[in-house]
Parts: structure tokens; C-alpha cells; sequence
């Protein structure tokens, strides 16, 4: 039986929160507003539309915040991320194992295949899916729910593994099994509140944990 893990980008596959708040604060700057102050960790996982309307950019401003953001974000911000260290022989280990991966991000999917091959990644995907310019599958169970249909595969069969809370909720809403990282921008309470079942401390337990989680037999003795 298929086994197949869908992945977060940002905050698990990749640490992108400079490039994220980068772009916003160019938004915000050109609105006329003022720059991010504080704990900034939380911009980076939600889709751009709530995370604006809750920094107070008022509603007939909003597209051109987004519009901002993203001139800033495809100039050359979306390549000044990483992605974690080992985490591409991660997903090799995983590859060689049998398991099917899928890119599962709310990044629009037009930049997120860019940023997936600029940095390698895209070479252990088997599938890529994200949200439309406009919004559409912005919402991770909207998300999941639309890849799990592109796949063909069932739940029971699947992981959902992300750093932040959308991620576990939108694992929980399609009946997956959601994996949290702790090496992103959640914490393990957010994580935990929110349905994670397993919890991966690093990047280097990635595999290990994903086929502990879910192992390719289950059937083993059954004949």
C-alpha cells in the first residue's frame, strides 16, 4: 500500500521568515504604515490576506498590500531563505524508502515550484500543490483536501507535516495524521493544541520520525 507525507514549506521544509517579513514590511512601508515590531514569528505560516487584515491594513487597501508584498517577494526576497540543513537528504532517505512526497504549501504554487527547484527540493517531490493568486486553497484543509483527491490516496495512508497550527488543523479536518516540527515557527504547545500526534524535534529525526509515524507495512502479518 502507497504511503505518502505532505509537506509544509515554510518553517519545514525551508526557514523563509526573513524573506517573509521582508516582503511585508516593504508593503507596510509603502502603505504607510509602520514596520513589524516584536515577536514576528507569527506571519510566517498563514496566507497573506488574514495575516494583513490583523496587521490593520484596512480593507479597500488590501490587494495592494498583497500586490506590495509580492512585488517585493518575486524581485528576489523568495530566494534569500534556506532550507534547513540535511533536510534534501531527508527527503532522499524517504524517496529511497518508497514513500510518495508531496509539496503541500499555502504559497501561491506558482512561486512555491520556483523556490522547490531553485534549492533542489524539487527533485524528491512527487507532487507540488499550493494556493492560486487570488486565494483559492489558501486554507490548509481546503489544501489537503484537494491534494489528497490529486493523489488518489486515502488518509489513513498519509501525514501531514508542518510547524504551524493551520497545518494540524487542516491535518485533524481530512482524517491525516499531523506531524509538527519544532524547529520552525510554532512551539510545541501550539502544535500540540491544535492535533499534532507526533512531534519532530529536528531536522536530522525528519525521516526517521515520518516512517516511524507512518510505516510503509502495516500488513505484515497479514496474508
Amino acid at each position: 500500500m502507497l504511503k505518502a507525507a505532505l509537506l509544509d514549506l515554510d518553517g519545514t521544509l525551508s526557514d523563509s521568515g526573513l524573506a517573509i517579513i521582508k516582503s511585508i514590511n516593504y508593503a507596510l512601508e509603502n502603505l504607510g504604515y509602520e514596520k513589524l515590531k516584536g515577536d514576528t514569528s507569527w506571519v510566517v505560516g498563514p496566507s497573506l490576506w488574514p495575516t494583513f487584515i490583523k496587521l490593520g491594513i484596512k480593507e479597500n487597501e488590501l490587494e495592494q498590500a498583497i500586490s506590495l508584498y509580492r512585488k517585493c517577494y518575486t524581485e528576489g526576497a523568495m530566494y534569500e531563505g534556506f532550507f534547513y540543513p540535511g533536510i534534501l537528504e531527508q527527503l532522499s532517505i524517504l524517496k529511497t524508502e518508497g514513500y510518495i512526497l508531496a509539496l503541500v504549501t499555502s504559497k501561491p504554487i506558482s512561486y512555491a515550484v520556483k523556490i522547490t527547484k531553485y534549492f533542489g527540493a524539487s527533485d524528491y517531490l512527487d507532487f507540488e500543490f499550493g494556493s492560486e493568486l487570488d486565494g483559492i486553497r489558501s486554507d490548509k484543509t481546503e489544501l489537503i483536501n484537494y491534494a489528497l483527491k490529486e493523489m488518489n490516496i486515502v488518509s489513513k495512508d498519509t501525514v501531514m507535516v508542518g510547524d504551524r497550527s493551520y497545518d494540524m488543523i487542516g491535518a485533524k479536518n481530512n482524517k491525516v495524521l499531523g506531524l509538527g516540527v519544532l524547529y520552525g515557527y510554532g512551539n510545541e504547545k501550539e502544535l500540540i493544541n491544535s492535533g499534532a500526534s507526533y512531534l519532530i524535534e529536528s531536522p536530522e529525526n525528519f525521516a526517521s520520525d515520518i516512517m516511524q509515524a507512518l510505516p510503509l507495512r502495516n500488513d505484515q502479518n497479514e496474508n
